[in-house]
């Protein structure tokens, strides 16, 4: 296996001469039937040739750089097939085709250029929706506030005990089983073990403060609605479905506690 991985690091070696890796990435779809019956249809004697496998390799390696750069380069495949061809067939030498090396610098800058772009956009567009999540969250939590048997506590959680539970109170070093649903201010469901019908279990010092702290509020059996602020949160990390300065609203039921072993 260390020779096929030695090969499949020459295509991947293409890959990082044109910073693939900086380039917008999309998820990848599933292939089409049609083409998942090719494949299984291949030829058996071509599957069981070294030769024909390698270049699959190849081939998939390439095809990978070709798509994640679609959206800035439209490659010609006659053309690619046609200069790896040339390459096996020593009729073009890389090293010392000046004219190729500047084709590749060329669209090297071009790529480069690219995702500096497309990295200001992002940049620019996750400040923009930190500066909304933090005037919704700061709306609402206000709002909560008002709401009847809502506290608050001197970190600024906020929060709301709906059953208080029996039995020890629960500490920070404690395990806990749990049920809950975490928000977004405008009602985005981000998170819900609910949703997913599995319980989480957790150390409670290993979460974000504001579920450290609020826990210690209820036992077990308890149930609990807080509003944490970003600081007690994620802060200004961005997590793609919670944006940076997020205010997080869950509900949480304590289904079990297991004390911390001394």
């Amino acid at each position: 296996m260390v020779k096929i991985q030695k090969l499949s690091a020459v295509a991947l070696l293409v890959g990082a001469v044109f910073m693939t890796t900086a380039c917008n990435e999309k998820d990848k779809t599933a292939a089409p039937a049609a083409e998942t019956q090719a494949a299984s249809t291949a030829n058996a004697d071509l599957v069981k040739d070294p030769s024909y496998a390698v270049g699959v390799l190849l081939g998939s390696d390439l095809k990978g750089l070709v798509d994640s750069q679609k959206e800035v380069m439209n490659y010609d495949q006659d053309k690619l097939v046609s200069g790896v061809k040339d390459a096996l067939a020593g009729k073009v030498d890389l090293t010392k085709n000046q004219e190729l090396q500047k084709t590749l610098t060329d669209l090297n800058e071009k790529l480069s250029k690219a995702t500096e772009a497309k990295a200001k956009e992002d940049a620019a567009k996750a400040a923009e929706a930190a500066k909304q999540a933090q005037a919704d969250g700061e709306k609402f939590a206000a709002e909560f506030k008002k709401q009847e048997g809502v506290k608050e506590t001197q970190s600024g959680l906020l929060y709301r005990i709906q059953t208080p539970g029996e039995g020890e109170t629960i500490k920070p070093e404690d395990s806990v089983k749990v049920h809950y649903t975490g928000k977004l201010p405008n009602g985005t469901v981000f998170d819900s073990s609910v949703e997913r019908g599995q319980p989480a279990e957790f150390a409670l010092n290993q979460v974000i403060p504001g579920w450290t702290e609020g826990l210690q509020l209820v036992k077990k059996g308890g149930k609990i609605e807080l509003v944490i602020p970003p600081k007690l949160a994620y802060g200004d990390q961005d997590l793609g479905t919670i944006p940076a300065n997020s205010t997080l609203h869950f509900d949480v039921e304590v289904l079990d506690v297991t004390p911390a072993k001394k």
